[in-house]
C-alpha cells in the first residue's frame, strides 16, 4: 500500500485533487438475477484505513439484460483529452477478458451526440504488483485517445476527441464469473482518486446526479462491441495513421 498511498498524495499535491470522497464517488449497481456489485471484506488488498481488506466484486451470469457495474460520479464535464489514466488491480484467478471488466466512457461530443468507448481488461497488458495474486491493468492517456480514434467512426472522431465525459463506469456483463477489483484509480486533469474500499467515498455525494445508468445508457452498454474494441493495445497503437495522430495532436493543442 506504500505505493498506492504515495500515488494518492502525489495526485493531491500536484493537482489539488479530491481524495476524501467529498466530490468523487464510486457507486456499485447491478441489474438482473444472479448479479452482484458490492464491496466485500477480506477479499482484497489492504485498505487505506482499517483492516477489512475490501475488494469491489462485480459479477454477472453473462446473459442478456444482466450486468454489474461501478459508476463514478464527479468526473462529468471533464474533457476527454484531460483523462490521463484509468487503472485497477484485479485478483487472479478471476474474470479478466477482453470485454469484462471494462471501462465504459460515455463521451458527449461537441455536437451533443453521445459516443461509447469500451476498454476491456485483457486488451491492455498485465502489470505485476507486489502480490502475485494481483495484476494491474492501466489505460494511459495515449491509449485512451487511440481507442477513441479507432472506436468512433469517421467523420465523428473530431467530435468525440473534443468532447467531455458524460458518464464513467466499470462494467461486467458478457463473461460469466466474478471480477475482484482493488486500488481503482482515475486521473483526469485536476481530479484524481484511488478507491481501496467503500469508505474512500467518505460522506461525499457529487451533486445530485443519478447513481445508475439511464435507460439509453443501458441500451448502449448492451449493444455489441465494435471489432476495434477487442484489439490488443499494441495493435491499436500500431494502427494509428499519421492523419489520425494529427487529429489527436490538434485536439490536445486546442485551447
Amino acid at each position: 500500500m506504500t505505493g498506492v498511498a504515495a500515488f494518492a498524495l502525489a495526485i493531491a499535491a500536484a493537482a489539488g485533487a479530491d481524495t476524501t470522497g467529498d466530490v468523487l464517488t464510486l457507486n456499485p449497481v447491478s441489474h438482473g438475477a444472479q448479479t452482484q456489485a458490492s464491496w466485500r471484506a477480506q477479499e482484497g488488498r489492504p485498505d487505506s484505513q482499517g483492516s477489512a481488506n475490501q475488494a469491489l466484486v462485480l459479477q454477472a451470469p453473462g446473459t442478456a439484460d444482466t450486468s454489474a457495474a461501478a459508476l463514478f460520479r464527479g468526473f462529468e464535464g471533464v474533457r476527454v483529452r484531460e483523462l490521463q489514466s484509468l487503472s485497477y488491480q484485479h485478483r487472479v484467478p478471476a474474470t479478466c477478458s477482453k470485454t469484462d471488466p471494462r471501462w465504459t466512457l460515455f463521451v458527449r461530443g461537441k455536437g451533443a451526440k453521445t459516443y461509447l468507448i469500451n476498454l476491456g481488461c485483457a486488451v491492455t497488458p498485465a502489470r505485476p504488483t507486489d502480490d502475485p495474486k494481483w495484476i494491474e491493468r492501466v489505460f494511459s492517456q495515449k491509449v485512451i485517445q487511440a481507442e477513441v480514434v479507432k472506436q468512433v467512426p469517421r467523420p465523428a472522431v473530431n467530435d468525440a476527441l473534443g468532447g467531455t465525459i458524460e458518464q464513467l463506469a466499470l462494467v461486467v456483463d458478457r463473461t460469466k464469473g466474478a471480477a475482484y477489483l482493488d486500488n481503482i484509480a482515475v486521473r483526469a486533469g485536476a481530479l484524481g482518486k484511488i478507491w481501496t474500499y467503500a469508505g474512500d467515498n467518505g460522506n461525499g455525494s457529487p451533486g445530485g446526479g443519478p447513481a445508475d445508468f439511464s435507460a439509453d445508457q443501458l441500451t448502449m452498454v448492451a449493444a455489441p462491441l465494435s471489432e476495434e474494441a477487442l484489439w490488443d493495445e499494441a495493435d491499436v497503437l500500431a494502427s494509428i495513421t499519421p492523419e489520425e495522430q494529427a487529429l489527436i495532436d490538434e485536439t490536445n493543442s486546442a485551447p
